[in-house]
């Protein structure tokens, strides 16, 4: 294969464009009004991106060196007008096989940025380049001949890593555009189907909705499920205002259990839980309860309103980080399609608090479907994350861990 000739890279480009458009058109009214739109624009990256390609340390396993004849051109002063322009004679074909990540069709592609001086041929599979290069029995019998051989082929790696250079620059500035351009066209459509709905509600039109049909198979590219159809009933979901006084109270109320860490040392998870729904309880006329059914089992904390959840958290004895993302797992069960602020409390007794905060934060950060990770305060991070339980919702939670080691005085 000719490296860097076959096709335009700016005509790969303009196509993954074209077609990530193409599949925004295509969504249904019901999928753009039923999914937070950040999670449609990285389903768009995540289809339509295109990998760079890097270029990895040989793969000394599958070197192949074997003998066989090689071609060699004769200068036409050294040979008679009627004889061959060639000869065949006994050599070693060696062949040397580098594995690769990223988009194949890239040695293909010329891109904006290219060089006039020829590229050494090249074989490329699903996940090797490899080289090819021939000597003579003859050559291969001088002093020097190996160091020659390797030589060459490194100046071929480093040829064909200079090509690639060109050509990644043009998709990183692609893809770094990708999902603007997908978040930008998301909104305008969702705009205009947001119109839609109004003129139709005016007029007393039912809509249709149909299922969003195709179904989206994680393989490589980490494209998180949509919701199929849009509920449009009234949303009885909690006001940021609300979320924030209750977080401040949770806030509050354990941060004095911090200051008197003996008097909670007997108290386990639930006693625990249900001092902090006795104050919860204060502020909100006896709406907080515990051990509530949701969904998919009993959540720690529930503020309702009109059989509706508000405020749904978890509470957790900190027992090291590997339980963190089954926490989160299990808070996202209790979640309804309704409910999009939560929160993961943990009262922690281990002696290294610090270190403790710093296992949580990496462990939320290694959750695959975790979106952003923010430290709000020294004990609270602030996080957003692709819902399981409800394809194509963002859950906001706040996750706080409070320290209540105690060291006896004995």
């Amino acid at each position: 294969m000719k490296p860097f000739w076959d096709c335009d890279l700016s005509r790969v480009i303009a196509k993954q464009k074209e077609d990530a458009q193409k599949k925004i058109d295509s969504m249904s009214n019901e999928e753009i009004m039923a999914n937070d739109l950040s999670i449609l624009a990285e389903n768009i990256y995540q289809e339509f991106f295109i990998e760079p390609v890097e270029i990895f340390e040989e793969d000394f396993s599958k070197r192949d060196i074997k003998q066989g004849k090689v071609r060699r051109f004769i200068e036409p002063f050294l040979r008679g007008y009627e004889e061959k322009e060639y000869v065949d004679v006994d050599g070693v074909i060696a062949t040397f096989y580098y594995p690769y990540s990223g988009d194949k069709i890239l040695f293909q592609c010329r891109a904006s940025t290219y060089s006039l001086s020829p590229y050494p041929e090249v074989f490329v599979d699903s996940s090797h380049i490899s080289f090819r290069s021939e000597r003579t029995l003859a050559e291969m019998q001088k002093p020097d001949a190996i160091e020659k051989l390797i030589a060459g082929f490194n100046r071929m790696v480093e040829g064909i890593k200079q090509g690639l250079a060109y050509a990644n620059n043009d998709v990183r500035s692609f893809n770094s555009s990708l999902k603007d351009m997908a978040a930008k066209l998301l909104e305008e459509k969702r705009k205009k189907v947001e119109s839609f709905f109004d003129i139709a509600k005016m007029l007393e039109v039912p809509i249709e909705k149909t299922a969003y049909a195709k179904a989206y198979i994680p393989i490589k590219r980490r494209i998180v499920p949509t919701a199929k159809q849009y509920e449009s009933a009234n949303y009885y979901g909690i006001y940021d205002a609300d979320y924030k006084d209750i977080l401040t109270i949770i806030k509050h109320t354990l941060s004095t259990y911090e200051r008197t860490p003996a008097a909670y040392r007997t108290l386990q998870e639930e006693s625990l839980r249900d001092t902090l729904l006795a104050t919860l309880n204060a502020t909100y006329k006896g709406n907080a309860t515990g051990e509530t059914f949701r969904n998919k089992g009993k959540t720690d904390i529930c503020i309702e309103w009109e059989n509706r959840a508000a405020f749904v958290a978890e509470c957790k004895v900190w027992t090291g980080p590997r339980a963190v993302e089954k926490a989160v797992n299990q808070l996202d069960g209790y979640l309804t399609w309704r409910d999009c602020k939560t929160a993961l409390i943990y009262f922690v007794r281990n002696k290294d608090f610090i270190q403790t905060l710093e296992a949580a934060e990496k462990a939320l950060r290694s959750i695959e479907h975790m979106r952003s990770v923010t430290a709000v305060d020294k004990n609270e991070f602030e996080c957003l994350f692709a819902s399981k339980s409800n394809p194509g919702q963002t859950i906001k939670m706040r996750v706080m861990l409070f320290n209540l080691f105690y060291k006896s005085a004995d």
